[in-house]
This record gives C-alpha cells, sequence and structure tokens, in this order.
C-alpha cells in the first residue's frame, strides 16, 4: 500500500506493489511470496482485478455488487465480484468496446457498443442480440422510462432503439456533424448531446423536439457531460477545461483548467452536508476541487493515461481504467468510509495513523557520533536538526545527502569506478587462469594441479614449496626406487597454464601417462646372459666339460659375472656368485659361548641331595641300615 498526502489529504494506493506474472507455475508462485517482502506487504482488494494490457471502460452496477471492466488485448468484457473479492465470469470480444451501460439493476443485462458499428446485447447466459447501425458509434445512454437506446455516432444523427418493440425508431438529427456524448439527466429525463463543435444540444426525448442549444466558449470538441441535481451542468472539454453551468442560463458559473490540454473524460459531483465538490479526470490527472470556488482540494498524478473513472458512491472508493495491466484503486478516507464489502480498510488506515512516528524514520539518516565528527556537524547537537535515538543521532536525509556532497564531492564518481571494478572482475573470471609453479617441488605442485586438490593454497603445506628442506631428491636412489615405473619427464616451462575445467586437465594427464608407459614399454630389451668362460657353462653335449659336475664347473670358473639384465626404467640389477665367505667373528664368537655353557654344565654340583630326608633301609619290617 502507498500513502499519498496531496495538501493534507491522505489518499491510500490499494494496488500499490509488485504483481506476479500469470505464466509462472503455482510452485514458483509460492517460493516468490515466501521470499519477496514485496510481495507479502501488498494489499490485494480484489483478486485479477487486472487486464492483460490495458482497460478502456468500468462501471459499477446499481446495486453496487459487482464491477464491470472492458480491455484489451485481445477484446473481452470481465465481471467482478465485490462480495466474493474475484472475478465473477469473463469473456472475449469480437471487437474492441467503446462504451457499455447496465441495463439492470444486477449484473445480469448489459449493453456493448463495439468498434465495428455492432450493439451487442448480452445476458447471464452470453450474447442475446446483435444489431448494426449505420456509422462509427461513440457513446450510448439508456432512457428507462420509454425503454429506449440513444446511440451517438460519427454522423449527425442520434439513432434510436426500442428494446419494448425490438426496432429502431425515427432519429434524432442534430446540427453537428458528430455526437461525442450523450447523457439523460435522472430527475427531468433532459437528453443531453455534447456535440464536436463544442455545443451541447438538449432534447426532450418524450416530444423529440430540441429544447435548447448550449454554446461552449473556446471548446472544440464536448468529451464529457454530467448533471448534478436539477439545475446544474458540468462539461469536459477537450482542451482539459471542466465547465460548470446553471441550464438556464448560458453564462458558466465557474470555469476549471487541468493545465494539460488533455480531453476530460470522466466528472462527478460530491454533495454533503458540509462540502460540495467536483471529480474530474483527464488522461493525466485526477483532481478533486471545491464547487463554488474552484479551490483545489487534492489530486492524485497518474503514472499511465487514465482511460475512465468509476465512484463508488457513498464512499471514498475510485476506481480508475487505465493504459496499465492494474486497474487501479484509491481510497479517501476523507470523502466517506470505505464500502460494506471491504470495511477492514477502514481498520487498516486507523493502524497507519497510528503508527505514523515509525513512518518518519523513513526519511532520516541515523549517523553515529564519529560519523557526525567526520562530516562536521557535532556543532547542531541539540537542535531540532539531529534526533538522539541509542549510540548515535537521526539526521534528515536531504540535509545528510548535501553535506555528504560537500565533504567528499568525488564520492559518487568512487562509487560508479567501484562498480566498473567490480563488473570486469566478474567478467575476468571466466578467462583463462594462469599461475606460476613454485620453484621448490615443482613437479609435486604440477602433479597437485592436475588433480585439483588445491595444495598450493592450503596454508598447512605452504613450508613444502619455499622451505629448501622439504624439497624432494629425485636423483638419489631412494626416490628412484619408489617410483621406477615411468621416467620422470622434466617441463621446461616456467608457468603451466591451468583452465578451469579440472576434468578436462585430468583426462589429459592421464593420456599423457599412458603413452609415457606404451613409449617406454616398446624401448624395453632384455639383455642376454654375458659369461667370460661360455664353455664351461654350455658346452655341447657329449663332451668332456658336461661330465665334470655343476657345482665343480661353478667353483672353477670365480670371475664368472653374473647376468646383467635390464628390467625396467633405469634400474639394472647385478648377481654376483662367489666363494663361500670365512666365518666372521660374530659367528666364532657364538660359538665359544656355546663351549664354555657346555663345560659349565659338566663340572657343577647339583645342591637338590643337600635337601632330601635320608631315608632307612628295611627288609621283613626290620630296619638293617
Amino acid at each position: 500500500m502507498q500513502v499519498l498526502n496531496p495538501n493534507d489529504v491522505k489518499i491510500y494506493n490499494l494496488t500499490h506493489g509488485k504483481s506476479i506474472p500469470d505464466w509462472l507455475s503455482d510452485r514458483k508462485k509460492r517460493l516468490l511470496l515466501k521470499s519477496d517482502v514485496g510481495l507479502q506487504k501488498r494489499i490485494q482488494l480484489i483478486q485479477e482485478f487486472e487486464m492483460p494490457i490495458s482497460s478502456q471502460k468500468i462501471g459499477i452496477t446499481p446495486d453496487k455488487t459487482h464491477i464491470y471492466v472492458s480491455g484489451v488485448y485481445p477484446p473481452r468484457l470481465r465481471c467482478f465480484d465485490t462480495k466474493q473479492l474475484s472475478m465473477k465470469f469473463e469473456r472475449g470480444m469480437d471487437h474492441e468496446v467503446v462504451a457499455f451501460h447496465i441495463l439492470s439493476d444486477d449484473w445480469k443485462k448489459i449493453v456493448l457498443l463495439q468498434s465495428n458499428r455492432y450493439i451487442e446485447f448480452q445476458t447471464q447466459d452470453g450474447i442475446y442480440y446483435k444489431t448494426r447501425i449505420p456509422t462509427f458509434g461513440r457513446d450510448l445512454c439508456y432512457y428507462n422510462r420509454a425503454a429506449e437506446l440513444f446511440i451517438g455516432a460519427s454522423g449527425s444523427q442520434v439513432y434510436r432503439l426500442n428494446l419494448c418493440k425490438g426496432t429502431f425508431m425515427n432519429p434524432i438529427d442534430t446540427l453537428s456533424t458528430g455526437v461525442n456524448v450523450t447523457h439523460i439527466h435522472p430527475q427531468h429525463s433532459l437528453l443531453m448531446l455534447g456535440t464536436d463543435r463544442g455545443t451541447v444540444e438538449c432534447w426532450d426525448p418524450r416530444s423529440r423536439t430540441r429544447s435548447a442549444i448550449l454554446t461552449v466558449s473556446d471548446a472544440k470538441n464536448i468529451t464529457c457531460v454530467k448533471s448534478n441535481k436539477i439545475l446544474e451542468l458540468g462539461v469536459g472539454t477537450e482542451e482539459g477545461q471542466v465547465i460548470l453551468y446553471d441550464i438556464r442560463s448560458t453564462k458558466p458559473i465557474l470555469s476549471k483548467d487541468h493545465y494539460y490540454e488533455k480531453p476530460i473524460n470522466s466528472i462527478h459531483f460530491y454533495n454533503s452536508d458540509s462540502e460540495n465538490y467536483v471529480i474530474s479526470a483527464c488522461s493525466r490527472s485526477f483532481k478533486i476541487w471545491h464547487k463554488d470556488t474552484g479551490k483545489p482540494f487534492t489530486a492524485i498524478e497518474s503514472d499511465e493515461d487514465i482511460c475512465d473513472v468509476a465512484w463508488y458512491e457513498g464512499s471514498g472508493m475510485f476506481f480508475f481504467a487505465n493504459e496499465g495491466q492494474k486497474m487501479k484503486t484509491y481510497f479517501i478516507p476523507s470523502l466517506g468510509p470505505a464500502p460494506k464489502w471491504c470495511w477492514f480498510l477502514d481498520n487498516l488506515t486507523e493502524e497507519l495513523e497510528e503508527n505514523t512516528e515509525n513512518v518518519v524514520y523513513d526519511d532520516y539518516k541515523f549517523v553515529t557520533n564519529e560519523e557526525l565528527d567526520s562530516l562536521g556537524l557535532t556543532h547542531l547537537i541539540g537542535t531540532n536538526y539531529l534526533r538522539a535515538y541509542m549510540h548515535g543521532f537521526f539526521i534528515d536525509m536531504k540535509l545528510y545527502r548535501e553535506v555528504k556532497e560537500i565533504v567528499n564531492p568525488f564520492a559518487f564518481e568512487e562509487y560508479k569506478k567501484g562498480l566498473v571494478d567490480k563488473k570486469l572482475q566478474s567478467q575476468m573470471k571466466d578467462r583463462v587462469e594462469v599461475k606460476k609453479l613454485p620453484t621448490i617441488n615443482k613437479s609435486l605442485a604440477l602433479k597437485d594441479m592436475h588433480k585439483g586438490s588445491k595444495l598450493l593454497e592450503d596454508d598447512r603445506f605452504g613450508s613444502l614449496f619455499t622451505n629448501p628442506d622439504f624439497e624432494v631428491d629425485e636423483e638419489s636412489e631412494q626416490f628412484k626406487l619408489i617410483n621406477p615405473t615411468v621416467r620422470k619427464h622434466e617441463t621446461k616451462s616456467s608457468e603451466f597454464t591451468l583452465y578451469n575445467s579440472a576434468s578436462d586437465a585430468e583426462a589429459s594427464e592421464e593420456e599423457e601417462t599412458v603413452a609415457q608407459v606404451k613409449k617406454v614399454k616398446r624401448k624395453r630389451e632384455m639383455k642376454l646372459v654375458s659369461c667370460e668362460n661360455e664353455s664351461a657353462l654350455y658346452s655341447k653335449k657329449g663332451s668332456v666339460a658336461t661330465s665334470i659336475p655343476l657345482g665343480q664347473r661353478l667353483s672353477e670358473n670365480k670371475t664368472v659375472d653374473s647376468a646383467q639384465t635390464q628390467l625396467f626404467g633405469a634400474r639394472e640389477m647385478k648377481v654376483e656368485i662367489r666363494e663361500p665367505e670365512k666365518k666372521s667373528h660374530r659367528s666364532t664368537r657364538t660359538e665359544e659361548m656355546k663351549q664354555h655353557q657346555t663345560e659349565r654344565r659338566q663340572l657343577g654340583r647339583s645342591a637338590s641331595g643337600l635337601l632330601r630326608k635320608q631315608r632307612g633301609k628295611f627288609w621283613r619290617g626290620r630296619k638293617v641300615g
């Protein structure tokens, strides 16, 4: 809800806020309602109170229970139920609706004037009857006492259609070339026709005679005619003026200009015991002003062109048909209470009036003592320009911005520069990232980049690539024993280009490894056993050497080098057969200890007999020793 306060009159815009697109799924709509604060705080007085493109005409039934709206595109007619606060039905049209009139007190009967010269009657079941007029229609009105329909068209004639007989009656001939507006006074049934020559012709529908002609000064076209009470008449011109007349005189009572030079499309009269107002609207503005003095009461400036205005009489509710999708709904409590079907609006506006102290802070900026000192505004402490709150002050937003510009005039330029830098940095992320390899453990860092483990970025292993004590010596024997399978190929470039895609880097590393293994396998060669005295080992069958045992042959050939075979990688394994070595000092010492222990066992005497008690010898029951 948006609260406007022109001329100290509060106006509540009930359709202000975001709208949810119809093409979204129900699930996405629910997620938007949960996440978006603007959608949660909006007030949807009538559901789907909108048109696909724009709305053209709007009207309220006499019993004030339904609202009819015509719009485009495609042309359609919608009816909204105020009791259910939702749309009752929608009907598609063949052509755009120029004007419509509700024939019954409820929503069941309506007549539509279309742009293709057709007049269409609709009931609750749909289209009831269609008929065509000779020229293009501009407006229509209904005379309920004689059940006649008057249609103003582009020609000089006003067509009469009798709904009781179902036939066209003799038309009314005017002095103009076109009738823009038709209006019947609800009390004395005077037919008023606004023409394109700047005149208002008054006719008596009973005798079909012209009663008077009112010439509006400085007017080319009459775009709106509205009666008030019995003798008052309001006329709207194409130049944006509203002129009040007494039908007994040709002199205007009061003239009000909208100053937009746009045609007046709607006029209403508000009468109460205390004040009388005139409500007029053009395509750019909606104004309420005093009928006697012309003094403005309040006004609304619309962002979208206003096509028609419907006033819910007896209340402060207004509905706008405009060039936007939403039909605007405004509530002015000063003109009257809310309608019965939306009684909760009165309580809502009262709560907003009670909480005005919180709304005041929307136009203020909270600053601390340090910020106030930096701005040089400490001398304002204690004045009305600062309001103490908690650990700082509230300062007027306009004053804060002015002082900020004076203190730092290049703040906006710096802000723009920062936005440009952020934009460039976000675009740089999509480019190729170049990283330099460390001088220590370069191969380990290269392997880490391929795997994507981010070891270089971890602070716990930072010394592994900076401290020389942790450098791995790839030429050492220990390293070659741990990594015997693939020969290490050195990288010639000091920089490594790493693409963002980790999968591509891993695939390329795997392909290079497989290719290197295949290359090593192709170069692998098994070397034969080399021996200086081959005849001693490999002799023909039946020779003298074959009769000698193998152990004797090997003992005689002490200088034989065993096979030298290149297994894989850069390693060679050498096996030598030598004479048995002499016993070492350690084995001799072991034998001496064993001999010493054996001698001690022989010389040692057991003490087990000393503790055992000597038993006597007996024979046939007598002791003999």
